[in-house]
């Protein structure tokens, strides 16, 4: 067995008789490892070894040697001998409960070789004459692409609405205790099969929205487009559950809202700080934290609709809840940007929306007092495109 050949697979590829070498990706989750994801990984995988980002660059560790705070890549060199190294019924939906989403794998023996993958064809790139044929037809091209996503943007716009009915009817039924992620799960299902999230994200940045319910929608594809454009500036790719996650995380990050008396969420009375209303709002973070935890979703999804109005500067009044910024994982202070942002070019019933320039202008003034430096910085860079 140790010298049967290996291979990559996806989770939802994962088959019974496999014996699992790596795993060569995890979700967001592991970006910045928390407690409880280095118990995890070391009561499950105990004997293999990580490899960790740093500054000087990717180094490997025995797993046991992992902290709080690592930057995890992917986990190497897995004994064959772990329970968890076996597949077997029910490990692919394991793995995916747990953020673990793709793997080298060898076959069982006498298994049949599985096919390799069709090479990718290499677009030639010569220098073109400006007037050309070539040219004239590559540039032909280029603008039936750029039409191609425009028609996008009509359906797009549908699955933006019909998105925000599932999050207006997530949040009905847990004001009666009812909580469930199905909906926005399967809503974020079809926004990534169909890989409509840049057209949606063209859309939330162009035309802001009116309710909280569509808030929760553009807050999200934004929030998914913006974060993979920041790991593809650290070398790494996103895969599509990488960006479901992310996207779930957006979604639910204003699920303490439902805490919130529905004629104090939709008011168009702007509140003073020191009222019962305005106490009620800012404690939807800490509702949110606790449903999102009762529900037994990820820690980082947690995280994020726990501590997404959590400012730099702990002492201003838009900072809560009173936790030190340590506390914020790197997802979360991103979507701390995308959700101030949104708000600014939402429209209120209490104020008018904000045109995209001047909110950008807005946001990098809070450089430093309220915002991650380099998130910033990778926002504007992201949003730019659009």
């Amino acid at each position: 067995m140790a010298g049967s050949p290996s291979r990559k697979v996806r989770f939802d590829e994962l088959q019974p008789g496999m014996t699992i070498r790596e795993v060569t990706e995890l979700s967001f989750d592991y970006a910045t490892l928390d407690e409880k994801g280095v118990k995890f990984l070391k009561t499950y995988f105990r004997g293999a070894s990580a490899l960790v980002d740093t500054e000087q660059g990717q180094r490997t560790v025995p797993l046991a040697q992992l902290r709080a705070r690592d930057n995890l890549s992917s986990i190497v060199d897995v004994p064959e001998s772990l329970k968890i190294a076996k597949v077997v019924p029910g490990t692919a939906q394991f793995m995916e409960k747990h953020g673990l989403l793709e793997f080298k794998v060898s076959d069982p023996p006498g298994a049949p070789a599985a096919k390799p993958a069709p090479a990718a064809a290499q677009p030639d790139s010569p220098t073109l004459s400006p007037g050309s044929d070539e040219a004239k037809e590559r540039s032909k091209v280029k603008v039936q692409a750029v039409r191609r996503f425009m028609d996008t943007i009509e359906h797009a716009d549908q699955g933006r609405n019909k998105a925000s009915s599932v999050v207006e009817e997530m949040l009905d039924h847990g004001r009666t205790g009812d909580y469930s992620s199905k909906g926005v799960e399967a809503a974020v299902d079809e926004i990534v099969q169909k890989g409509s999230s840049p057209a949606m994200k063209a859309i939330a940045g162009l035309r802001g929205s009116d309710q909280t319910y569509a808030h929760c929608t553009d807050m999200s594809v934004i929030l998914a487009d913006c974060y993979t454009d920041v790991l593809g500036r650290m070398g790494k790719d996103t895969s599509a559950g990488n960006r479901r996650f992310v996207m779930i995380a957006g979604f639910m990050h204003d699920i303490g809202k439902s805490e919130v008396p529905k004629e104090i969420l939709e008011s168009t009375v702007r509140f003073a700080p020191d009222s019962r209303e305005m106490q009620m709002m800012r404690n939807h973070t800490t509702y949110g934290a606790r449903i999102l935890s009762e529900m037994g979703l990820h820690a980082v999804t947690i995280n994020v609709a726990h501590y997404h109005h959590v400012k730099r500067d702990s002492t201003l009044f838009t900072s809560y809840p009173d936790v030190k910024y340590d506390e914020v994982l790197p997802i979360t202070r991103l979507a701390s940007i995308v959700d101030v942002y949104q708000a600014l070019i939402g429209k209120r019933k209490y104020k008018k929306n904000w045109v995209p320039g001047k909110a950008v202008d807005y946001v990098m003034k809070l450089k430093g007092s309220e915002f991650d430096d380099k998130m910033l910085e990778h926002f504007v860079e992201s949003m730019g495109i659009f």
